[in-house]
């Protein structure tokens, strides 16, 4: 780690801390006089981005997705289902989005994080509605068996933009999905027929 330049330079950032506390509209606005953000980036640049694919070894599709500080850990794994009498051709998509109390010192341990169960329904009626997963490709055989996904995301660092960032992760876990291989009963109902999950495609139909 870099030393300081001297007692002046701690004293000149605990006296920037200060303002930027007592007085953060003010802050702010002097930042946005000169056209730069607190962190020293431009008004127009976009934080770094870094992805991970497979950062999870026994998930079946992973990913670890990082917008500056802000880092999510998505996860997928798959269970076979009995689909509903409504989409017998169908499989589902459950979505849960977690923040552990070691993302934020905001987040007391015991106490759910209040953003948490709004961030799941965002990432739930985004991804669904967007056509970006193809129901269709979850079945196995057509009202007997189905896959069921459950993507769990956890918030590792909140450090803003986390919607931005659990979708990225989402998305990218997505794209991450392994092939799978399993036995269902086949339509006499004696035997076993080897079906497999498709490779989910990501494109704007879902197809």
């Amino acid at each position: 780690m870099a030393a300081t330049g001297g007692p002046n330079d701690l004293s000149s950032e605990m006296e920037l801390d200060a303002f930027r506390r007592l007085f953060p509209i003010r802050f702010h606005e002097r930042h946005l006089l000169e056209s730069i953000r607190p962190d020293g980036r431009a008004l127009g640049r976009a934080r770094d981005t870094t992805l991970m694919l497979g950062a999870v070894a026994s998930a079946n599709g992973s990913a670890l997705a990082k917008i500056g500080c802000t880092t999510m850990l998505a996860a997928i794994k798959m269970e076979v289902m009995t689909p509903t009498t409504e989409a017998p051709d169908e499989g589902c998509i459950a979505i849960d989005f977690h923040m552990p109390p070691i993302c934020s010192p905001l987040v007391r341990p015991g106490r759910p994080a209040e953003v948490a169960p709004v961030i799941s329904k965002q990432l739930s009626d985004t991804i669904l509605s967007s056509g970006m997963i193809n129901l269709k490709e979850l079945c196995l055989v057509s009202g007997k068996a189905a896959w069921m996904a459950y993507l769990d995301i956890y918030c590792l660092d909140a450090d803003g933009a986390l919607f931005d960032a659990a979708l990225l992760s989402a998305v990218a876990a997505f794209s991450h999905f392994l092939r799978i291989f399993t036995i269902c009963p086949d339509d006499r109902g004696s035997g076993s027929l080897a079906v497999q999950i498709p490779v989910v495609s990501l494109n704007d139909e879902g197809e």
